[in-house]
């Protein structure tokens, strides 16, 4: 090697690494992280599908439950021994609580899905899809509810699509809320 060869690879190489022996790099357990963050994410992601069905099972035996008892209510009315002809009074208190309980119910979740919406980002266009759909069958379901606004079945349905609603938001707001935790 002459002088101008050894003047170069010390100019590109003043510490002199090169002479340095090879060395393998140590375990660093990477595989295991990253293993166990997939194990997280699965499980979180089950965890989210799994509390949005329980949460339309809810809404759905909520509203059955309604629609059960005010029948049974009416059935026992019609078949009251201390009357001589059979009265229904379909403005009952019961009716009006449940359906006040469901208007309440109705209100909550819509004071839920706006505060939601004000803290959630962007999100996917399949979810913003869904979003406008579920917005529509809202718009129509007040609409009915403007024609009859004593219907516990458009009550009922109201208060499931705001829940399915509140749901989307609440997925987005978690994964938002993820990612500024991991920053």
């Amino acid at each position: 090697m002459n002088e101008h060869d050894k003047q170069t690879l010390t100019s590109s190489d003043p510490l002199g690494l090169r002479e340095l022996d090879m060395v393998e790099p140590g375990y660093d357990g990477w595989s295991q992280i990253e293993s166990a963050l997939e194990t997280h994410k699965t499980g979180k992601r089950r965890w989210q599908r799994h509390g949005a069905w329980l949460a339309v099972a809810a809404s759905l035996v909520l509203v059955i439950s309604v629609a059960v008892f005010n029948t049974q209510r009416t059935s026992i009315e019609l078949s009251s021994p201390e009357f001589a002809t059979p009265v229904v009074n379909p403005a009952s208190v019961t009716m009006k609580d449940n359906i006040n309980a469901l208007i309440g119910l109705s209100q909550s979740m819509e004071e839920q899905v706006t505060q939601l919406r004000m803290e959630t980002g962007s999100m996917p266009a399949e979810s913003a899809i869904y979003v406008a759909e579920l917005e529509d069958l809202i718009a129509q379901v007040d609409s009915g509810l403007s024609v009859t606004p004593d219907s516990i079945d458009l009550w009922g349905q109201r208060v499931n699509l705001m829940l399915d609603l509140a749901q989307i938001y609440q997925q987005q707001w978690e994964i938002d809320y993820g990612r500024m935790a991991s920053l």
